[in-house]
């Protein structure tokens, strides 16, 4: 009896372990073909391109075969434009009637290619879509995004991912140099005042942030006071307040001058206030991190303007709002030295 019962031990432990090797061995899931682009909960997924106006600068976005072994075969993967996923998204996410808050596609062919067919080496599982972005002169007050899906067909060489979102992306395009980004913005004070004494107010309305977005390589723009992306296209564009930063901003350089306008100076009413606007620039390393480097960007900042979209009289003519602003803008920027990709490095 001892015997007959370590040898069904024996057995037993055979047959595990066999079962469990072929665990290993087995594809054990489909082997779909998706992205690697996680939407955020804005419903989309910020993809972050330097801004090169005279060249093109190059983005890859992964695609993946998914499953539990190495793929073992030459896969040949057909990408396409997808506006209709862009229209569903932007119904569901903002309904039919703010259509000033809906994403935009990007023009094909005028500001990015990539090819309709990328090709997955057998031993591979994961390659990338080279995407080509040319965006000079693009106008960032539209929601620009690439809308993208893995085209599938019963004579292709894969599946595409039934999940949706695997198997398409909405890339959110954010394009950026030195000075762009997320300012800090709880030291600038916005106050309403009064349009003949130029007196101010009341207590100030304080914004945590404001978003400086890409002009050309040494200019950015920003929304004058509180307005922001929530307004029609046609009344944000008239708030677009213009920065332009002169020399590299370095201690030794003597030029660090400030260039600032609006294109709509007389509608709005826009007059900067600060005598010859400077900014300035450092590079810390961290306390911590000896990889890791915090580039500051500030500039103070004083100026008027009016609102004149969000009231108006019976007839249709404006009625003005007049504010002045006045206060500090920090921009950091968190850059990992060990990384030779500046889009990867930066901790956006």
């Amino acid at each position: 009896m001892k015997k007959i019962n370590i040898f069904l031990g024996i057995l037993i432990s055979v047959l595990f372990f066999t079962a469990c090797t072929d665990d290993w061995t087995e594809e054990q899931y489909e082997q779909y073909i998706s992205f690697k682009a996680p939407m955020n909960d804005e419903g989309c997924t910020p993809i972050y391109v330097r801004y090169k106006p005279d060249g093109k600068v190059r983005y890859k976005l992964p695609i993946i075969v998914s499953g539990s072994t190495f793929n073992e075969k030459t896969r040949h993967v057909y990408v396409a434009e997808d506006r209709d996923t862009l229209a569903n998204i932007n119904y569901e996410r903002f309904g039919p009637n703010r259509p000033e808050w809906y994403y935009e596609a990007l023009e094909k062919d005028k500001f990015y290619t990539f090819p309709e067919v990328t090709e997955i080496p057998a031993g591979s599982s994961v390659d990338s879509l080279n995407i080509d972005f040319a965006l000079g002169n693009i106008d960032m007050s539209h929601k620009w995004v690439v809308p993208l899906t893995i085209v599938d067909d019963p004579t292709y060489d894969y599946k595409k991912h039934p999940r949706k979102n695997y198997a398409k992306a909405i890339l959110r395009v954010l394009p950026f140099n030195d000075y762009s980004g997320t300012y800090s913005t709880s030291t600038m004070e916005v106050y309403l005042r009064d349009g003949d004494s130029d007196k101010t107010i009341g207590a100030p309305m304080v914004g945590n942030e404001r978003t400086a977005f890409v002009v050309d390589e040494n200019t950015v723009f920003f929304y004058a006071g509180l307005m922001n992306e929530e307004m029609k296209i046609e009344d944000r564009q008239k708030y677009k307040i213009y920065v332009r930063f002169l020399g590299d901003g370095s201690e030794n350089d003597a030029d660090k001058r400030l260039q600032i306008w609006s294109e709509n100076q007389e509608e709005i009413g826009f007059e900067v206030k600060t005598q010859d606007p400077m900014y300035m620039t450092a590079a810390i390393p961290d306390a911590t991190r000896p990889y890791l480097e915090h580039r500051y960007v500030s500039f103070t900042i004083e100026y008027n303007f009016k609102d004149v979209t969000s009231v108006k009289a019976d007839d249709g003519q404006a009625i003005p709002i007049y504010y002045k602003v006045k206060g500090t803008l920090i921009l950091e920027r968190n850059v990992n030295t060990q990384i030779p990709d500046e889009d990867q490095a930066i901790e956006w």
